[in-house]
């Protein structure tokens, strides 16, 4: 009879008693109500993978590194923070850091202080393809610790109205009596000089020593300067006592002199001193037959603790490609070190020099006696 005859039944029931029920009428269950089907799940959704990324310690201007480094992001999708501080500082954080420094890599001025990373095990030995191509085996550690990238010299710079470049064709010629209270001299016992030192010592410690000795006689004792520290390869110092007529030569740093001479130099077409390089004669002097001018290098190195070795390669290998060599040089107003690479212009002003040949290696056990040399006769 269907559901709507069992309703009917039922109402007839309760509007009637003589109503009887038909038996066959039976009332339908209830249609089960079905739950919808489940939605299928979305995909899960991975986090986003967070871009690589280095962190370098150096006492280099972050700002002026910063154009070098937006190159290697460019290439290799890696990106690089910069901690930065003077230079013995981020040397003795390191030291302090040991195994637990956020370092990666480490791009420091001086070989002295690349060795003591070094032989404190802070970096960590590395292969860079192709590197017997780009950076000469004399400017890099022969157990793989470090590479030199980038370098600077130390230049005689006299007035050009009382000194000839001829006058200083090496180092020997400062120390002789024609310059007696003529010369003025960077500070001997800065880390920046020891390299210098040690490059004097070979192939006889004795004649280094005697040539410090004459240079250091001929010398003109300036005032300390009681301002903040200078920095490395920081010689403004020589050219303002050159300025004011207390010497008539001195040495100093090409980082110096390439600084003044950048007329991209934040501030610099406004620099005081620019207008004296005009005044001054520039030369490159030897350390004598069969050898050339010393370079200061700037070193890189990966350390121990890094847990981006591919990606600290890669920033290593980048410095020494053609491209990072020629952005490096020209941020740090040094020279490159790869054979071929192009000059900066500030670099270029002073014509080209013949880098010394001693490979780096033969420094290293020269420098605690370099620096030993330097403790005795400035206390002579």
């Amino acid at each position: 009879m269907g559901l709507r005859g069992a309703v009917f039944g039922t109402l007839l029931t309760v509007s009637s008693a003589a109503a009887a029920i038909v038996p066959n009428a039976k009332a339908q269950a209830p249609t089960q109500t079905q739950p919808p089907a489940e939605a299928p799940a979305p995909p899960a959704v991975e986090p986003a993978k967070e871009a690589p990324r280095l962190t370098l310690y150096t006492p280099f201007d972050p700002q002026r590194l910063a154009p070098v480094l937006a190159e290697f992001q460019k290439a290799s999708g890696i990106s690089v923070q910069i901690e930065t501080d003077q230079a013995d500082l981020l040397l003795g954080r390191l030291l302090r850091e040991g195994a637990t420094t956020a370092a990666d890599v480490v791009l420091m001025p001086t070989l002295t202080r690349a060795e003591r990373a070094a032989t404190a095990g802070l970096f960590v030995p590395v292969t860079i393809p192709d590197l017997d191509k780009s950076i000469p085996a004399a400017f890099r550690d022969p157990g793989g610790r470090w590479i030199a990238v980038t370098g600077f010299v130390r230049a005689a710079v006299g007035l050009a109205e009382k000194v000839k470049p001829s006058d200083i064709a090496r180092y020997d010629d400062l120390a002789k009596p024609a310059f007696k209270g003529r010369l003025c001299l960077p500070p001997l016992g800065r880390l920046a000089s020891r390299s210098f030192l040690a490059t004097q010592m070979i192939p006889d410690p004795l004649v280094a020593e005697a040539w410090l000795k004459g240079v250091t006689a001929n010398a003109v004792a300036l005032a300390p300067d009681t301002a903040a520290p200078v920095p490395d390869a920081e010689d403004r110092p020589l050219v303002q006592a050159l300025v004011d007529g207390k010497c008539d030569v001195a040495l100093i740093g090409s980082r110096t002199l390439a600084r003044l001479a950048d007329r991209l130099t934040p501030g610099g077409g406004d620099d005081p001193l620019r207008p004296a390089l005009d005044k001054l004669t520039v030369s490159f002097p030897t350390l004598g037959e069969g050898r050339g001018t010393p370079i200061e290098v700037v070193t890189i190195g990966a350390t121990q603790a890094t847990g981006r070795r591919d990606g600290a390669v890669k920033l290593m290998a980048y410095f020494t490609s053609d491209t990072g060599q020629r952005l490096l040089a020209e941020a740090l107003w040094g020279y490159p070190l790869k054979p071929g690479t192009p000059l900066s212009n500030p670099v270029t002003r002073w014509g080209p020099f013949k880098a010394d040949p001693t490979p780096l290696s033969q420094l290293l056990p020269l420098l605690p006696q370099a620096a030993a040399l330097a403790d005795r006769v400035k206390g002579l």
